[in-house]
């Protein structure tokens, strides 16, 4: 973390004004009489500071730094101001015109590698390499923080002008070597530099050898190819074959059949290993006899080794045949030796084998799963699943064995489990315990006042950056009790980050609060969607982050996509939005919950449907039910083969449990969440 101290004069007000407000909302001081709300020190100068960074980025054009308003003293003096002039100084890159160099080495070398400098580092880092400024670049280049594009840059600046020193020369190559020998591809920057290798005579044979192996165990045929076109035609069949294979798997398998053990043996068994998983992924009915024929054309016994032995190739097959919940995929899995498993084979083997009701088959081969695996609670409640559906008196009471062991516990199989036994699950919280005298220490660390500003004044991306490198300097035990303070600046993200850190995931007062509650009230009277419903769905989606912004640009406390929340306002009578209104968490909550309601009306009210809908779209959904017949719903959730999709469902599942728990103090029912998945249409 960076310990750049927040004095006085870039505070505006002593340290011990804001230290005395956080712990007075946390309860921390030591008075006996409860305090009066403090009165929020900063307010003003966040204000202007807010005011002024703001239309410094909507400037149409760059003008003088001064443009956005005279700071007054108090903003120069605040803990953030080196975050606008930072902002400032990136400004001309924004549009192509020169930086003040000066002035961006002089803040650089004053405040070294701060949060608020990674950015500006990196723009005038590229730009001056596109001015072949290489002197200033090396200087002010950190290694730690390059990416491609730069680790690339620094290699046009070492090599304009090599060192003559046999050493300096030395290391030179090391360095350029440590950047080129990589299966991914580089970025333009690298052409140069490594054309220049290639002059040297360090990009030997051996070495694009080297590279290319790397190529296509990363999958990058293109790569490989591009690589091997430098040895001569007869170098390197076998990685010549691999590229082959990845390019054209279907043909190529059939070319290794006709030629019989010869070619199979001369080819990489990786190489075919690839192919195969290609195939079984895209089409899982034609990968079974080919590979079938290819084990058969490979002689017997069959001498491929390791990833392509025949289990081996046969386990990918029964994989794309689960992931596709295909009606032989059982039997896929039954050609496939135990020693041939890894642990998704015997995952998926067990929820092939539930999908079409074969719970006897799912018992024994839960019991030959490794120790650890067995012993999770997903496979734990299972077994009780499975041995309950013999329907004798033994497996009814291993079952309720297995059920009550689970009751013990907090999360999804837990709740399911209680409700096997007709019972409501009460989650058990567990406090974690409290330390005043460290929460106040940790109050006042330059990177917590720093991200408490930052979040209020709306930038939470550099918030969560200044609280990540606080999180990181701290113990297990100090992140538990800095994880009591985002809370009094509705920073929920950032505490479920340190109490992670911490291992507490159970302090369900601590980790499951109920912000925007009148908000979400008002959502649910209009939706009819229950509010532990939206509530669960907000924890997933945004942890409570109401500027929250996905990668394909959801937005919000629910994630909306504009487009998702402009039909969805049309058909239900609301104002379109656009994309800062659904920033608002009112907007976002009113119009999350009404998609929520279509989609329930969309489903039937199978609100698990609902969620898998929500995270990947209806598509997937549709091709994910069941064919013929309705299917009970904790079968259907364990068979969804996306991990992510699969994972959120039985999240929100758990989330809303806690949720309601936690606004009734009853115990909790999944029933009404679990209904029967029917067949898609």
């Amino acid at each position: 973390m960076n310990d750049r101290p927040a004095n006085p004069r870039r505070a505006g007000l002593p340290l011990r004004r804001l230290s005395f407000v956080l712990c007075t909302s946390l309860g921390l001081t030591a008075q006996a009489q409860q305090p009066a709300p403090p009165v929020d020190p900063y307010a003003a100068v966040r204000a202007e500071f807010v005011q002024q960074l703001s239309a410094l980025e909507a400037m149409p054009a760059p003008q003088l730094a001064g443009s956005t308003g005279e700071a007054s003293d108090a903003l120069r003096g605040y803990m953030l101001y080196p975050y606008l002039e930072a902002q400032r100084l990136r400004m001309p890159m924004r549009y192509g015109l020169a930086p003040d160099d000066t002035a961006i080495a002089a803040l650089l070398g004053r405040d070294g590698d701060a949060p608020w400098t990674r950015d500006l580092r990196r723009d005038w880092l590229l730009d001056l390499a596109r001015r072949q400024r290489w002197p200033d670049f090396i200087k002010h280049y950190a290694n730690n923080r390059a990416d491609a594009r730069l680790k690339c840059e620094r290699l046009r600046a070492l090599t304009a002008t090599p060192p003559a020193e046999p050493a300096a020369l030395a290391q030179l190559q090391d360095t350029l070597l440590g950047v080129w020998m990589t299966g991914s591809q580089l970025p333009d920057a690298c052409v140069a530099p490594f054309e220049w290798a290639r002059g040297q005579g360090w990009l030997t044979p051996e070495r694009n050898e080297r590279r290319a192996r790397l190529a296509l165990e990363a999958g990058n045929a293109d790569l490989a190819l591009f690589l091997l076109k430098s040895l001569p035609p007869e170098a390197a069949p076998p990685l010549r074959g691999w590229a082959r294979l990845l390019g054209n798997p279907d043909r190529e398998i059939d070319a290794l059949i006709a030629g019989g053990p010869a070619l199979i043996n001369q080819q990489e068994p990786a190489a075919i290993a690839a192919a195969v998983i290609k195939i079984s992924r895209r089409d899982p009915l034609a990968a079974a006899p080919r590979v079938n024929a290819l084990i058969a054309a490979c002689g017997s016994p069959c001498p491929l080794a390791s990833p392509a032995t025949p289990g081996e190739l046969r386990r990918e097959v029964a994989l794309g045949h689960a992931w596709s919940r295909l009606p032989g995929s059982v039997t896929a899995f039954q050609q496939v030796d135990l020693a041939a498993l890894d642990e998704r084979a015997h995952e998926w083997r067990v929820r092939a084998a539930l999908w079409i009701g074969q719970w006897s088959l799912a018992a024994s081969w839960i019991d030959q799963m490794p120790a650890t695996l067995a012993a999770q609670p997903r496979w734990r409640y299972w077994k009780a699943r499975a041995r309950a559906a013999k329907g004798d008196a033994e497996g009814a009471k291993v079952a309720k064995d297995l059920y009550e062991g689970l009751l013990a516990e907090n999360g999804y199989y837990p709740l399911l489990a209680a409700g096997r036994l007709g019972r409501g699950f009460t989650p058990t919280q567990i406090s974690a315990p409290q330390d005043p005298a460290l929460q106040r220490q940790l109050v006042q660390q330059p990177g917590v006042q720093r991200a408490r500003e930052l979040w209020l004044a709306g930038r939470s991306e550099w918030s969560s950056l200044e609280w990540g490198e606080t999180l990181a300097s701290l113990t297990p035990a100090q992140a538990m009790q800095a994880a009591r303070l985002p809370g009094t600046w509705n920073a929920w993200v950032q505490t479920v980050t340190a109490a992670s850190k911490a291992q507490v995931f159970d302090d369900f007062e601590l980790l499951y609060p109920r912000p925007f509650e009148s908000e979400v009230q008002a959502a649910a009277k209009l939706s009819g969607v229950p509010s532990q419903w939206i509530f669960a769905v907000m924890r997933q989606e945004s942890l409570y982050d109401p500027r929250a912004r996905s990668r394909a640009d959801a937005l919000g406390l629910l994630q909306m996509l504009v487009s998702t929340a402009r039909e969805t306002a049309r058909r239900q009578g609301q104002p379109a939005p656009d994309a800062s209104a659904l920033l608002d968490p009112a907007v976002n909550t009113r119009l999350g919950a009404l998609h929520l309601k279509e989609l329930l009306d969309r489903y039937e009210q199978e609100f698990m449907l609902v969620l898998g809908a929500y995270n990947a779209g209806p598509r997937p959904v549709q091709r994910w039910r069941p064919p013929t017949e309705s299917l009970d719903a904790d079968v259907w959730i364990e068979n969804v083969p996306y991990n992510e999709t699969r994972s959120y469902i039985q999240r929100v599942t758990w989330h809303s449990a806690v949720f309601g728990w936690r606004a009734t103090g009853q115990p909790q029912s999944a029933d009404k969440l679990l209904k029967p998945i029917t067949p898609g249409g």
